[in-house]
């Protein structure tokens, strides 16, 4: 599990680096229109929070990952900080001068350690 949820985490930050302005662009707008508000929050970032939610409720229950005090709670905290090193940061007025390898690494390194029963 270790193993997966790395390439999960790595896939994740992939995508939300490679297309950071979009959803920034995104993000920001959704707060002034309600239909992209709901098709971003309910839609896109819902459905992905839910399948985070699914994915680490599956292997905290066939005991590969560690339990947690609420799996949706822990769901968010994988994808918030994940969308802050690989989207917010960069727009940041005082970003931190970390590479984005470096940044992809730290952010998996510690989603995996946090939740890996090794």
């Amino acid at each position: 599990a270790p193993g997966e949820l790395r390439a999960i985490v790595d896939e994740l930050y992939d995508q939300l680096a490679r297309n950071c302005r979009r959803f920034k662009l995104i993000d920001t707008s959704a707060r002034d229109y309600p239909e992209l508000a709901a098709l971003w929050f309910e839609g896109a970032r819902g459905d992905l929070l839910l399948r985070l939610r699914d994915y680490l409720e599956s292997r905290i229950s066939r005991v590969l990952l560690m339990p947690v005090p609420d799996v949706a709670a822990a769901a968010r905290l994988v994808l918030e900080t994940t969308v802050f090193w690989a989207v917010h940061r960069h727009f940041d007025s005082r970003p931190e001068m970390i590479s984005e390898e470096l940044a992809r690494d730290t952010v998996a390194h510690f989603v995996v350690r946090a939740l890996s029963k090794e």
